[in-house]
């Protein structure tokens, strides 16, 4: 738990939790909320003290509310001014689910797995020996791979359980190439298909930043242990699936389409599990990317 700053006025505010007029707990609760993330220690605390289960939930409820704010007003901050870095907008969209994360020790666990890579990178290697290194070690050594069986459980979308566990969706698995690539400043970029395929592109381009109007050297695929292909290949795809082959289709997105994309994909998922009421908060939360 974060260390809690000592504040009577908050602490009588948590007192009066317990209240058992609707009214009154609602003017107390908004009181409560107008202190914003500072007041979660205290709130944690308080959970921590009590055995009621009523009380319990009105203080997760409002841990819960006062978090998602702040998620939406990062959100928020990211889309306008966050300069489409990946790695925070992964990590952005991982909060959703794992409020009180240290996000420091992700970012630690990402820069090991980025260290990896880059002691076996050179500026001599050419793009696709890069792949080569880039498959190497996400795929071969730290044995990224898809869940073994079909299954539809949104934390095979999330960045912490796609470092702990090595295991997630092709298209979290792809999310994360992506990122380590362009940490490492290197020129690829997502690109989304039918069917919420996702793939990477290399560009003919230096550097990490999206031009979209360069080139596509190849594709990257993640679902194939990062197999190489062609434009050629992706044309194939959309004539089988009876999709206009959109000019769009071969090109990549920015981050923040990527990271939209996540929260459909998330909101498709708690859906389908009958969670609407997170499917709804997931969608207001894609209303800060536009």
């Amino acid at each position: 738990m974060t260390e809690k700053e000592y504040d009577p006025q908050l602490e009588a505010l948590i007192s009066l939790i317990d209240e058992p007029d609707h009214g009154s707990f609602i003017k107390v609760r908004d009181r409560i909320f107008s202190y914003g993330a500072s007041a979660v220690p205290l709130l944690e605390s308080a959970w921590e003290n009590t055995f009621d289960n009523y009380i319990q939930q009105r203080i997760e409820d409002i841990i819960h509310n006062i978090q998602f704010d702040q998620l939406f007003l990062d959100l928020t901050q990211w889309a306008h001014y966050g300069n489409n870095n990946l790695l925070e907008a992964y990590i952005i969209f991982t909060r959703y689910q794992f409020q009180s994360i240290d996000q420091e020790a992700l970012r630690r666990q990402f820069y090991l797995l980025q260290r990896d890579i880059w002691l076996e990178l050179n500026n001599n290697l050419t793009a696709l020996e890069k792949v080569k290194v880039l498959n190497h070690i996400i795929f071969d050594l730290h044995k990224m791979q898809l869940p073994s069986q079909q299954v539809s459980e949104p934390r095979f979308l999330f960045l912490n359980n796609l470092l702990e566990t090595h295991t997630g969706y092709s298209f979290s698995i792809g999310v994360l190439y992506a990122t380590l690539a362009q940490s490492l400043n290197l020129p690829v970029h997502a690109a989304i298909l039918p069917g919420e395929r996702l793939v990477l592109a290399w560009l003919d381009e230096a550097g990490p930043f999206l031009n979209k109007d360069a080139r596509v050297m190849f594709y990257i695929n993640p679902e194939n242990k990062g197999g190489v292909f062609t434009r050629n290949e992706i044309a194939a795809l959309l004539k089988r699936l009876k999709v206009p082959a959109e000019e769009a289709l071969f090109r990549p997105v920015d981050a923040k389409v990527v990271l939209d994309k996540l929260f459909e994909l998330l909101s498709f998922l708690y859906s389908s599990g009958g969670d609407t009421a997170k499917a709804q908060e997931i969608d207001h939360l894609r209303t800060a990317l536009r």
